[in-house]
């Protein structure tokens, strides 16, 4: 609701609602209007910090308001069509592609009215001249804010960026190409700032729900989302991708690439991962995708990643159910897998929430080194092979036979064997190809396994690159993107209280976006 959330409001109403994440109130809608903010102390730009954070994925802002923004924003959506699970509610209109107004309200609305308010106290009370100036502050919250505002935009494209949060009552919209270009901006800066800190005080160490205010870490997570954003230009703009990947891979402070360095988002009850919150609506369950590529690789992780069903198996289910096929026996929840009871509603303080994986940064360093840039000493073989490394080893996978087995392993994706006929996904083993077509493939799929159940990053990188090669939906209510394309779905349609509040602003996104505002309409950077 642009209107809405972009009235003037003080500083005092924002910190009413923002200094206890675990009390934290519904905000009003905003626009934080610099003229208005007075100055806040240390403590509490921590808890402003934290929300920050939690809101950035999308959490809610209460701990009893459920987790509407992020099953709205991401479950309902990217999670559906990455193809990680496939919806099993009578409501299940986004698994056919219809873009929901409500829903799409939603995700954004919460994204700019609490998110974006609360990181921009945060970036205008450290920066220089602030009233808490502070550098590496500041330098943190900037690598936050290319986070969290990464998936926004490769959502729907064009977006309010450098004019979010100014006060005006139209705010015009960036094109992507111009966000992604400022990303690179924003993260050199950051890593020159936190890469020269040599000292062993933590920053936001209360509340930093990431890495409690490790300098060290957070440069690592920037250089990582550097790169992470490098990739994603690449097959748009190839020699802008290559400058930026290989100054993200040199750049000083090093990546994320072990698993101790992984960027985890802390989770309690009070801030719990919404994945767990959702998975007791009985909404949807383990994809059929999953299934045939999990069963097919005999992959160590599935016990992990998913629970066994009704009799002990392991079942999954096609995306696009229609409402009658929902009511199949074969389609009831109970007759397939919900997401392993470690994310589950009543142990949502268990599992972590990863945001950054060391073994996103192999996966994405093994496509780099196929595109013949530079990017240190080893083979595309040996980061895809680390990366499932790491993966197996974040999961608790340990046994090297296993690994190493799995490494090598020869057998492909399974046929499901269900009332659909479904085949198997693909005919690409684990064992690392001998020709670059069979080597993207593998490294995608193995990345899709690895990002899970991160399924914002996953889609985007499906529509990037083209892998895994996902079923076609059984069916489609929108005409735009027919079910037989599993990859019709490029973006999400602007949500439509736009279209009143900020008819201007909403105009000049679309102008920006190459297309009309269809699902159909490229992204800036997909090929």
């Amino acid at each position: 609701m642009m209107k809405a959330h972009y009235i003037k409001k003080t500083l005092g109403t924002l910190l009413a609602a923002t200094v206890m994440l675990s009390c934290t109130k519904n905000f009003e809608d905003l626009n934080t209007d610099k003229t208005k903010i007075s100055t806040v102390d240390n403590a509490t730009l921590e808890y402003i910090f934290s929300a920050a954070q939690y809101r950035g994925c999308f959490g809610p802002n209460t701990t009893n308001s459920g987790a509407t923004p992020f099953q709205r924003f991401a479950n309902r959506y990217s999670d559906a069509q990455a193809q990680y699970f496939s919806n099993t509610s009578q409501s299940a209109e986004s698994d056919r592609n219809v873009m929901v107004g409500n829903w799409l309200n939603d995700g954004w609305n919460h994204f700019y009215s609490n998110a974006n308010a609360q990181l921009s106290v945060v970036m205008e009370q450290t920066e220089a001249g602030g009233p808490l100036q502070d550098p590496i502050k500041h330098a943190i919250a900037k690598v936050w804010k290319v986070f969290m505002f990464m998936p926004v935009t490769d959502n729907w494209g064009a977006i309010p960026y450098s004019q979010a949060g100014n006060g005006n009552t139209e705010v015009l919209y960036d094109s992507q190409e111009d966000i992604y270009k400022d990303f690179f901006k924003i993260l050199k800066e950051a890593n020159t700032t936190l890469s020269a800190y040599t000292g062993t005080t933590r920053y936001f160490e209360k509340g930093d729900l990431i890495y409690g205010g490790d300098v060290k870490k957070w440069t690592k997570f920037c250089n990582s989302l550097w790169l992470r954003a490098a990739m994603r230009v690449s097959k748009k703009d190839p020699a802008l991708g290559r400058l930026q990947a290989e100054a993200a891979i040199t750049a000083t402070g090093g990546m994320i690439t072990t698993n101790a360095d992984n960027a985890l988002m802390k989770v309690s009850t009070t801030t719990p991962h919404l994945t767990a919150s959702i998975s007791s609506f009985n909404e949807f369950r383990m994809s059929a995708a999953m299934e045939s590529v999990l069963k097919g690789y005999n992959d160590p992780r599935l016990q992990k990643f998913f629970d066994p069903a009704s009799g002990g198996v392991y079942k999954g289910i096609r995306n696009g159910l229609s409402q009658v096929q929902i009511g199949l026996a074969q389609n009831n929840v109970a007759n397939n897998s919900n997401i392993n009871s470690s994310f589950g509603f009543a142990n949502r303080g268990v599992a972590p929430w990863t945001l950054f994986t060391a073994a996103e940064t192999f996966f994405l360093m093994a496509e780099a080194k196929l595109n013949n840039w530079t990017v240190g000493t080893g083979t595309a073989q040996n980061y895809y092979q680390q990366g499932i490394d790491v993966s197996m080893a974040q999961w608790g996978v340990t046994d090297a036979t296993v690994i190493g087995n799995y490494k090598t392993g020869t057998s492909t994706p399974a046929a499901l064997g269900d009332i659909y006929n479904t085949p198997a996904m693909t005919n690409i083993p684990v064992a690392f190809g001998s020709t670059e077509a069979v080597q993207r493939e593998q490294i995608g799929t193995q990345k899709w396994l690895a990002l899970y159940p991160y399924g914002l990053e996953a889609w985007a990188e499906v529509r990037r690159t083209g892998f895994p090669k996902l079923y076609p939906r059984l069916n489609s209510d929108n005409t735009d993107a027919p079910a037989g394309d599993p990859g019709a779905v490029k973006r999400l349609t602007y949500p439509p209280i736009e279209a009143s509040a900020n008819a201007g602003g909403l105009a000049s996104g679309i102008s920006k976006l190459g297309g009309p505002d269809k699902v159909t309409t490229k992204l800036w950077w997909n090929p």
